[in-house]
């Protein structure tokens, strides 16, 4: 009888070794804690910030623009140059830099009574280039001129006539050599607008005196 009592102890001890397994099992249930610890996937998140930088492209547009639009408002404008006229400068200066502002013309000095002279058909000589406007100008007269382009030649003449109490006239050189001085529909032009006419019709340049 003593041997058959040992079979039933074995068998209690085979099938507490069985339960083991569930252990096993448990072992099994740690890897849903892996994927847990998984979300590497917030790091894909820096991306979008590496897009704002990006961004800063169209600032920079935006600043350069704004700096061409800055430079063109800034550009100085061009506008007519004035010669100026004062008693103090000599007649011959003033003829050389009334040519040279309007290369195709010339301006005469002369004084007051060589507008009967005109009137009769003479010629008339201008006054000596050395000579100051102060020296020359009439006893009562005063003040300064200036001269530029959009002047119409009458009203030149008219200037010098009323501030210097002088008969001015501006003259151009023909290509044949023939000396002009202008007249009727010519004393309307612009000092700028009869240059480039006498430059069209081939007259000389650089012609002063």
């Amino acid at each position: 009888m003593a041997t058959t009592t040992k079979k039933p102890a074995a068998k209690s001890a085979a099938k507490k070794t069985t339960t083991a397994k569930p252990a096993a099992k448990k072992t099994t249930v740690a890897k849903p804690a892996a994927k847990k610890a998984a979300p590497a996937k917030k790091t894909t998140t820096a991306k979008p910030a590496a897009k704002k930088t990006t961004a800063t492209k169209p600032v920079v547009k935006k600043t350069t623009a704004a700096a061409n639009s800055a430079t063109k408002k800034t550009a100085p404008v061009k506008t007519a140059v004035e010669l100026s006229v004062t008693g103090n400068k000599k007649i011959g200066t003033l003829m050389k830099e009334f040519n040279k502002q309007f290369p195709y013309l010339r301006l005469k000095i002369c004084y007051s009574y060589a507008r009967q002279a005109v009137a009769k058909g003479e010629s008339i000589s201008g006054i000596d280039p050395d000579k100051t406007l102060a020296s020359v100008r009439r006893a009562d007269s005063g003040g300064d001129i200036s001269i530029s382009g959009n002047k119409k030649i009458k009203s030149l003449e008219k200037e010098f006539d009323k501030v210097f109490g002088l008969y001015a006239q501006v003259c151009y050189t023909e290509k044949d050599g023939h000396r002009y001085y202008t007249s009727g529909s010519a004393d309307e032009m612009t000092l700028a607008a009869f240059n480039k006419k006498c430059e069209a019709d081939g007259c000389k340049k650089g012609v002063w005196k």
